[in-house]
């Protein structure tokens, strides 16, 4: 729970796991004692994160009974299946962590992937490069396969040799996959940028609707992002309400912001018309490219959901993507923009004081996944410029420092990885070598 908070200390989950496996392989616990101590961890994981975060009472609800089911089931299965053969053993519970973590995140996906045990681990995206070979399962597994093994180490000093060589090997394969991750060389650059203010709460705070707003908040850090050299200029989520009879007033005054700065414009907006949440994308000639309806909405979101149709545009030959705020908690349009190998996406974005930093830190591991820089405007959030590889080129907490714009070059990669094309592969393998094991345990008893 700590890292979930406090995400430099993300390193700490390597310890976290080590008194439950104190308990089934120095004490030999019995699995109600497992059952027990699934529960206690569940309430001391989900409970504290919720009252931080101050989530809903019925979110909060609905995650404390999600933990609540799977890290008991974690700890039974744990009791049942990682005992007798070391290594084996060890690669069963990093593979029960896998499934754990995405029954987590997928089963009741409130906040997708945000609800990962993996999230902080963000901060360090040298350490994750893997992820693009595993998605963010594939960080469960090796905390968890990592730890059995060293508690194994110290209770079998007769298999130590063993041991020894299948902890290097796990180490050498991960940190081989990360290794080749930052050793690929971009093919280009393009210098982006994003806009950000906080929502106004009174009416003494300025708001972009209105004309002063507008060009305060809008028009002139567009024209001063434009003279920095940036192509794309991204805003935040639902940054304007556009009703039916205002629409062509919107548009001329984003194309005149487009035309006088030889600008392409991400644009997040609602709909009136049609009841969506909308990102619109413009050219420098001031003409429409195309429009992304919201698909991934949060809990109580009044807007008509999208279709998870994909868009995609070119800035100088340059393929330019889109998906909104809750979309990037979520696995399924990255992979899409991953697997057509888009190397920018504008991910327009509102956020609240509680839980910005949360959301933000599972942002990040989109773009490690599948490749591709992100430039995220925000209201009452963090607006950033993320690389292909995960580090942080550029981020401004709007919440605390008010509105302001970011400029930054991002490096352009042109392919696919493996996690874009074929998803999240580390759960079905888990669960074919689980039931593998599960059937030689049952031949052996008999």
């Amino acid at each position: 729970m700590f890292p979930n908070l406090f995400p430099v200390a993300a390193p700490v989950q390597f310890l976290a796991l080590l008194p439950l496996l104190y308990l089934l392989i120095m004490r030999g616990a019995s699995s109600r004692e497992m059952v027990d101590a699934g529960i206690y961890m569940a309430i001391a994981f989900a409970l504290p994160q919720a009252l931080l975060l101050r989530l809903d009472h019925i979110t909060a609800g609905l995650l404390l009974l999600t933990f609540t089911i799977t890290l008991p089931l974690l700890t039974y299965a744990t009791s049942k299946l990682c005992k007798g053969a070391v290594v084996s053993s060890a690669l069963a519970f990093g593979a029960l962590l896998v499934l754990i973590d995405w029954l987590g995140f997928a089963v009741v996906p409130i906040w997708g992937t945000a609800q990962s045990l993996g999230r902080s681990w963000s901060s360090y995206p040298t350490l994750i490069g893997f992820t693009s070979v595993t998605g963010i399962t594939g960080i469960s597994f090796l905390v968890g396969s990592l730890q059995m093994l060293f508690v194994a180490f110290i209770q079998h000093p007769k298999d130590r040799g063993r041991i020894g060589i299948a902890l290097l090997t796990l180490l050498l394969l991960f940190g081989a996959a990360s290794g080749v991750v930052w050793l690929e060389k971009p093919e280009g650059s393009l210098k982006v940028a994003t806009l950000g203010w906080k929502r106004p709460r009174s009416a003494e705070d300025l708001s972009v609707q209105t004309t002063q707003g507008f060009e305060e908040l809008y028009a002139r850090p567009g024209r001063l992002a434009a003279g920095e050299g940036a192509r794309l200029v991204v805003s935040p989520e639902l940054g304007f309400y556009i009703g039916q009879a205002e629409r062509q007033e919107w548009l001329d005054r984003f194309g005149a912001v487009a035309k006088s700065n030889n600008l392409f414009l991400a644009i997040g907006y609602y709909n009136e018309r049609e009841n969506e949440n909308r990102l619109l994308f413009m050219d420098p000639k001031g003409e429409v490219l195309s429009e992304y309806v919201k698909t991934h909405l949060i809990p109580y979101e009044p807007f008509d959901r999208g279709d998870g149709e994909r868009v995609v545009f070119s800035i100088d030959e340059i393929p330019v993507g889109g998906m909104i705020c809750q979309d990037d908690n979520f696995t399924d349009l990255s992979r899409g923009y991953g697997q057509d190998a888009v190397p920018i996406l504008a991910i327009p974005t509102a956020d609240w004081d509680s839980i910005r930093f949360a959301h933000f830190q599972s942002t990040i591991h989109r773009a490690i996944e599948s490749r591709f820089a992100i430039v995220r405007g925000a209201t009452d959030g963090i607006s950033a410029i993320v690389s292909p590889k995960g580090k942080i080129l550029a981020s401004r907490d709007q919440t605390a420092k008010g509105p302001g714009y970011l400029v930054a070059e991002v490096p352009i990669y042109r392919h696919r990885t493996l996690f874009s094309t074929l998803g999240h592969w580390p759960i079905p393998l888990s669960l074919v070598y689980l039931g593998a094991m599960t059937l030689v345990r049952r031949r052996r008893e008999r």
